[in-house]
C-alpha cells in the first residue's frame, strides 16, 4: 500500500477472501467502508476461478488516506468472528477508475417511471419518463444498489398518495439525509417538488453531488449541507425526510432524524439489512410513528413510516 498516494491516486482497492458464512455479517461494515460500491465474487463468478468453494473475495474501494484504517477495520471485525483474513491493497489511478466506471455502468430503470443514466449515456426522452443523469464519480447512490432503488420508490410511492390527497407538491421540500451523489433529491425535485436539502458528511461525496446538481440543471434547488447530523439542517420540518444510511446510524440518529419530519409527514429509512429491519422499525415507533410499509429487495430493506397529525 503507498504510504503517501500521488495526486493522480482516484482511490485504493482492498481486497480480501474470507468465508462465505460470514459474509453476511460483515456486509454493513463493508458498506460503510466502501459507501460506492462493493464487490463479490465466489467461485461461480467471472473472474472468480481461483476462489475456493465456500469462500468469497470482497472488494472494496476507499478514499487513499483512509485506506489503512479501513484495511484494519476489516481485519478486526473479521478476527471477531473468528477468521484471520489477509487485505492486499491497490492504488487505483484516476484514469483507470473512470475507465472501469465507463465499461460497466449502463442506464438503469428504476420502476415504470424513473430511469438513471450515466452522464455519458443519457437515452431520448419519453412520455411520463424521469430521466436523472448521475456522474458516478465516487459517492454511494448511482442507484444499482438496492437500497438505493427501494428510496426511489419509496419516494415516487409518497408523490403519488400526496397528489391523490390533493397535495401540491410544488409548494413542498424534502430532506435528503446521507444524500451521497444527491440522487434521491434530484428524483425529489424531478418529481416536482419545490426543493430539496441534502446532508453528506464526506466532503468527495457531496463535491460529487455538486457535479450531479448542475448535471441535471436543479443546482437552484437542492441545497447541500457538509455534516451528518440531522440537527445542522436546522429547525424546519420536512413532509418527506429520507434517510439512506446503515442501521447503525439510523438507530442513535432515531430523535434527531424524526424531529425533522413536519407533523403528518413520512419518513423513508434505508440501507437496512431486512433481518434487522423489525427492530428498527420497532424502535422508531416508539416515537408514535405508524408503520406504512417495509420493502425488501435481496438482503436489503427499506421502512415508510407515518409520523402523527
Amino acid at each position: 500500500m503507498t504510504a503517501e498516494p500521488s495526486a493522480d491516486v482516484a482511490c485504493v482497492q482492498l481486497r480480501a477472501t474470507l468465508p462465505e458464512r460470514i459474509l453476511e455479517a460483515l456486509q454493513p461494515l463493508l458498506w460503510m467502508l466502501s459507501p460506492n460500491g462493493i464487490e463479490v465474487a465466489d467461485a461461480l463468478c467471472i473472474g472468480g476461478a481461483d476462489v475456493a468453494q465456500g469462500a468469497v473475495r470482497v472488494t472494496l474501494y476507499v478514499a487513499p488516506h483512509e485506506a489503512v484504517d479501513a484495511a484494519a477495520s476489516l481485519r478486526k471485525h473479521a478476527e471477531a468472528l473468528g477468521v484471520a483474513v489477509d487485505v492486499t491493497a491497490e492504488d487505483v489511478r484516476d484514469q483507470d477508475w473512470n475507465r472501469v466506471w465507463k465499461q460497466f455502468y449502463r442506464p438503469l430503470q428504476v420502476g415504470d417511471r424513473v430511469r438513471v443514466e450515466p452522464a455519458w449515456m443519457q437515452g431520448p426522452d419519453a412520455p411520463g419518463l424521469l430521466r436523472i443523469a448521475i456522474d458516478p464519480g465516487m459517492a454511494f447512490g448511482t442507484g444499482t444498489h438496492e437500497t438505493t432503488q427501494l428510496c426511489m420508490r419509496q419516494l415516487v410511492a409518497w408523490a403519488d398518495r400526496t397528489r391523490a390527497q390533493g397535495g401540491q407538491l410544488a409548494e413542498l421540500s424534502m430532506l435528503d439525509l446521507g444524500t451521497g451523489s444527491a440522487i434521491l433529491a434530484i428524483l425529489g425535485v424531478r418529481l416536482g417538488l419545490q426543493g430539496a436539502v441534502g446532508t453528506e458528511i464526506d466532503a468527495a461525496a457531496v463535491h460529487s453531488a455538486q457535479a450531479n446538481l448542475a448535471l441535471n440543471g436543479v443546482t437552484d434547488r437542492v441545497r447541500l449541507l457538509h455534516t451528518g447530523d440531522p440537527r445542522q439542517a436546522g429547525p424546519a420540518q420536512y413532509p418527506v425526510v429520507v434517510a439512506n444510511i446503515l442501521a447503525t446510524v439510523l438507530v442513535p440518529l432515531r430523535d434527531a432524524i424524526v424531529d425533522r419530519v413536519a407533523p403528518g409527514g413520512t419518513l423513508v429509512l434505508s440501507g437496512i439489512l431486512s433481518r434487522e429491519a423489525d427492530a428498527v422499525a420497532d424502535h422508531y415507533a416508539q416515537r408514535s410513528l405508524a408503520v406504512l410499509d417495509i420493502a425488501h429487495d435481496g438482503a436489503w430493506s427499506a421502512i415508510a413510516l407515518h409520523a402523527p397529525a
